[in-house]
């Protein structure tokens, strides 16, 4: 289970054998979301929520967009590039 970013008691995981389109698996406590990565052209967006309040959900939204890049260049390694 590769953990990419473990911060603030959020981790965020990219599954290796997962589908398109590029997202992140996050946990918290009891709660998962997971959220579509996007690009440089695209803002990052919500797929799916699980037990998570809006405060940790507009946290984990803010982790996303903060390290985009590299969370974009762990699922490249893992997944190969996406178009």
């Amino acid at each position: 289970m590769p953990t990419i970013i473990n911060i603030n008691g959020y981790r965020i995981i990219i599954w290796p054998d997962d589908h398109t389109p590029p997202h992140v698996h996050i946990f918290k406590g009891d709660g998962e979301m997971r959220i579509s990565i996007g690009n440089s052209g695209e803002l990052p967006r919500l797929i799916t929520i699980h037990h998570l309040s809006k405060q940790e959900v507009r946290q984990a939204f803010e982790i996303v967009a903060e390290n985009q890049n590299v969370l974009l260049t762990a699922w490249e390694k893992i997944h190969g590039k996406y178009d």
